[in-house]
């Protein structure tokens, strides 16, 4: 079985720009807030989840990081004063991540240095059917994933 030629080259430039793209968003986050793009994805999620917390296991999901990766980046939220771990006064063997007040004032000052990022490198080089249509493709992509 092959690709053929036009799936392999969506397939290859998917996977370049995938790099490149967040390599650079990256950068920007870190140039102007001190803070790493995986930094700023935590908290993204953390913001829009109920009362701001998450179980650590709906973040690894959330951000599709291994329990070891995931342990990292919370570590690092615990240590800029971003977020806390709390026990789970429903089940106490289950840790929650906790958005703080800081760790929210820190999204908010990162929040338009990269939607700015995403509106350039990205937005700016599709049009708004184009956008529909990667957005139905990676939703398919993602509900057969993620159904595995």
């Amino acid at each position: 079985m092959s690709l053929s030629h036009e799936h392999d080259a969506a397939w290859r430039g998917f996977l370049r720009s995938s790099a490149l793209l967040l390599r650079v968003l990256d950068a920007e986050l870190r140039a102007e807030h001190g803070m790493p793009h995986r930094t700023y994805d935590a908290l993204v999620q953390l913001s829009e989840a109920p009362d701001r917390r998450l179980h650590m296991k709906e973040l690894a999901e959330a951000l599709v990081h291994s329990p070891s990766g995931l342990t990292r980046v919370v570590d690092g939220l615990e240590r800029d004063g971003y977020a806390r771990r709390e026990v789970d006064p429903a089940n106490r063997r289950s840790t929650l991540v906790v958005l703080t007040d800081k760790g929210l004032a820190a999204l908010e000052r990162a929040w338009p240095t990269h939607v700015r990022g995403v509106q350039r490198h990205f937005a700016d080089h599709v049009s708004r059917e184009q956008a529909r249509t990667l957005a139905q493709v990676f939703g398919a992509i993602n509900a057969d994933l993620e159904s595995r």
